[in-house]
């Protein structure tokens, strides 16, 4: 980094400590070494660590501009760091500089940067930065020295804002450049196995991208931005999506784009949409806390609801309405999302609005009994936003909460004269939207009272109603397993090798008193039990007898004897063609 320095008082820069849009505290700073500082005549430049995250250079040091140098590594392959290998470069801005807090112009210039990436010749990089053209800015300095056989590309961002969400990823991968509506997206790929990307995948991921876009097209306006990019990451099993100002970077496991991965594929194009959604509703529109993000402590906001919960019903009904989802898809992911939600036990603890406002200890710091404690802004608020949506249509005879999200954004976008929201401005929106009024007390039941909503009900208003579904009974989905279910234990497990391990157990499980998380379960009725499935085979026709169990904890064998359960079913399944309602939710608005 080149500083051009005040020099009447001292320079201090701090590392970021968490990423917008994941709300814990990361310490980027973690992956920080070898520090040196110099002036521009390349010599040394005294300096101090400060806090956990930050360097401070005394205003004794006379020096107008000051070079720092360090090595960041990067070993992380998520989507809110830095990672680097052979095959490509994805660089986080948060996970890779210093921010100046004082003694620079920086703090009084709104942030506005140059970048310079010296990068492998053969790769290419794909960013919402705005690549400089013309006569270069790069400092002469031996540290912006491109070497040999690499490729010196310049960037710049006018803030600090954009700088932050200024996401690069570079590899040999030719991006694919499409126009929709005046607008030109970018897509690149990388798979982190080196696994060969089909000329196929790429177009089918394309053209749902085009569909996504022209819905939320049809529904926000065509926004003025000259292009947005979306970098997808392919892995053997991990899976996250960040969203950036007018990029997003996704990744889901490469079996996604197989032909018969279906619940695969349905999960990529939802965290597509999800992500896409968030330009309107995240970079765009925000809580006023997040108009200036800090991000050297926790910001909390009791919003998240309405920002990711939100943005997950409004990205699936983006999914049905477009046609990347079938009606049968929407039907499928509801009752995988309510399952889910049926699993956890928190909603007698914990409301909607407390979850939002405590993610930075919760949602992303799970542990064996967080389901039991805590609920989640988004699957849980998705489910709830649905029956508020179920309403607004009941009274409206037809228009839901989508009109809320496209009022909130003309009115408190960020370059609006009243830019930012809170509750009560949430409140206000859904007041003026048809179907709206007088609907604050609904929206408080929901957000801040702990207890579940009735999706029962709101089924009810869109002319559907819940059932069980005999599937559900067991996976074999033979007559047999439905008369002769296996017996149920209500405990989470994980396999290692031949061993299974106990890593959650509910509150209405028989083993609830006797086993702890990471109990091994070695044995069934004198059997060995070394997978799932051997466990299932065991249990097969047990239901409601005595068995007993081989339990391994802290290297010491113990023996009990219990009741095996039944698994309990509640109706997830979503039955019935719907009437009008129903169909103005799931139908596109792009041709109205």
């Amino acid at each position: 980094m080149m500083v051009e320095r005040i020099t009447n008082t001292p320079l201090e820069l701090h590392f970021p400590r968490w990423v917008p849009g994941s709300y814990m505290i990361r310490e980027p700073f973690k992956y920080v070494r070898e520090i040196t500082i110099e002036d521009d005549q390349g010599q040394p430049v005294k300096w101090r660590r400060t806090g956990v995250d930050g360097i401070r250079i005394s205003a004794r040091e006379k020096s107008t501009t000051v070079i720092i140098r360090y090595r960041v590594l990067c070993p992380e392959l998520s989507v809110r760091s830095n990672h680097l290998d052979a095959s490509h470069l994805h660089l986080m801005p948060p996970f890779t500089w210093f921010l100046p807090k004082s003694g620079c112009e920086w703090t009084s210039n709104n942030g506005a940067v140059t970048i310079t990436l010296n990068l492998p010749s053969e790769w290419t990089i794909a960013t919402q930065q705005a690549e400089l053209s013309g006569q270069s800015k790069i400092p002469n300095h031996s540290a912006w020295k491109c070497p040999r056989d690499c490729t010196s590309s310049q960037f710049y961002a006018k803030s600090r804002d954009e700088l932050l969400d200024g996401v690069f990823e570079a590899n040999s991968n030719v991006a694919t450049t499409t126009e929709i509506m005046g607008v030109t997206h970018h897509l690149k790929m990388w798979d982190a196995g080196g696994y060969p990307i089909e000329e196929e995948a790429i177009a089918r991921i394309e053209e749902a991208l085009e569909k996504i876009v022209t819905e939320c097209y049809s529904l926000f306006g065509v926004p003025e931005i000259n292009s947005y990019t979306t970098i997808l990451h392919l892995t053997g099993s991990l899976r996250g999506g960040l969203e950036h100002m007018r990029s997003q970077t996704s990744m889901v496991p490469r079996e996604a784009l197989w032909p018969d991965a279906k619940a695969e594929w349905r999960d990529l194009v939802s965290l597509l949409a999800h992500e896409y959604v968030h330009f309107w509703n995240v970079k765009n529109l925000r809580p006023k806390k997040f108009l200036d993000y800090d991000l050297s402590y926790e910001q909390t906001t009791d919003l998240l609801w309405w920002f990711e919960g939100g943005t997950s019903w409004l990205g699936d009904v983006i999914c049905v309405r477009s046609g990347v989802w079938s009606e049968e898809d929407y039907r499928i992911d509801f009752k995988r999302k309510y399952e889910r939600h049926l699993k956890g036990s928190g909603h007698e603890l914990q409301s909607l609005a407390e979850s939002s406002h405590e993610a930075w200890i919760h949602l992303y710091r799970q542990h064996q009994y967080s389901s039991e404690y805590q609920i989640s802004y988004y699957n849980d608020a998705e489910l709830a936003l649905f029956c508020l949506d179920a309403e607004m249509r009941r009274r409206s005879k037809g228009r839901g909460i989508e009109q809320v999200f496209v009022e909130l954004f003309h009115l408190h976008h960020l370059d609006s004269e009243e830019a930012g929201v809170d509750e009560n401005a949430i409140k206000r929106a859904i007041g003026r939207c048809d179907g709206g009024a007088r609907l604050g007390g609904i929206v408080d039941t929901l957000i801040h009272s702990r207890q579940r909503p009735d999706i029962g009900k709101a089924m009810q208003t869109f002319g559907l109603t819940l059932v069980n579904d005999k599937k559900d009974q067991s996976k074999g989905d033979t007559k047999d397993n439905e008369t002769n279910p296996a017996a149920w234990l209500g405990i989470g497990l994980s396999e290692n090798g031949n061993n299974v391990v106990i890593d959650k157990i509910r509150p209405d499980s028989p083993l609830r008193d006797i086993a702890i998380p990471h109990d091994e379960l070695i044995a069934v009725d004198g059997l060995r039990v070394s997978s799932q499935k051997i466990l299932k085979k065991i249990l097969k026709g047990k239901c409601g007898q005595t068995i007993s169990l081989l339990l391994s904890r802290q290297g010491s064998v113990m023996e009990f004897a219990i009741t095996a359960g039944e698994k309990p079913l509640e109706p997830t399944k979503i039955s019935g063609v719907g009437n009008r309602l129903w169909q103005a939710l799931i139908c596109s608005q792009s041709h109205e």
